[in-house]
């Protein structure tokens, strides 16, 4: 563990040296595990010293834990940003279906990852609890996004988490298929029109 005070990078040239370590993490924390990878690894895969790499991080997990906060603002922004300028008042379905592609795409296309993310979040309580966190506030946003006179007030914080809930759920279905004799399509479908429902006015439930 390092016992010097790590710096934020302001110059774009250190800004870069930072992301490349946190990229060179996620790759190598992604294919090999945490517990199998170590900083002088990451330093090498970055292209930097690992005096340089203890300049920005206080030790491997607070690499890992930046690492991940990369990735999943890599999904979750792009998202964030196209809701926010959806035309008010937002379509519900529309909504759902954004949520639930992004979810569907992160599963499928990242699956090392987010079972690595999955396996550290059981077995690290401080990582745990970090994203937790980090699903609060990715969360609020949700919230915010769709916030409109048009939308029910009432439980809107449970019926977004059960929206992130279950698309998360279907994201997991279509990357692993844990239960074949399940059709994903119906599935979808019976989650939009649910979730749509509860979300509209007229709909106080």
């Amino acid at each position: 563990m390092n016992d010097t005070a790590v710096r934020e990078p302001i110059q774009k040239r250190s800004i870069e040296k930072k992301t490349r370590i946190i990229t060179a993490g996620l790759d190598l924390f992604s294919k090999k595990g945490y517990y199998n990878t170590n900083t002088v690894q990451i330093a090498k895969t970055a292209g930097v010293s690992t005096g340089t790499v203890y300049s920005y991080f206080k030790d491997k997990k607070d690499i890992y834990i930046a690492s991940f906060e990369y990735f999943l603002d890599s999904y979750l922004r792009p998202l964030l940003n196209e809701l926010e300028r959806l035309p008010k008042p937002v379509d519900m379905q529309v909504f759902v279906d954004k949520c639930i592609d992004l979810f569907i795409d992160l599963y499928v296309n990242s699956k090392q990852t987010v079972n690595e993310l999955g396996r550290m979040q059981q077995s690290e309580p401080e990582i745990m609890q970090r994203f937790a966190a980090y699903e609060d506030m990715i969360l609020s946003a949700l919230v915010k996004a769709v916030n409109h006179p048009s939308v029910t007030k009432k439980n809107l914080s449970e019926k977004i988490y059960l929206l992130y809930t279950l698309a998360d759920v279907l994201g997991q279905e279509h990357a692993f298929h844990y239960h074949r004799n399940i059709d994903l399509e119906v599935l979808r479908r019976q989650i939009t029109t649910m979730l749509t429902y509860l979300l509209q006015k007229d709909k106080e439930n």
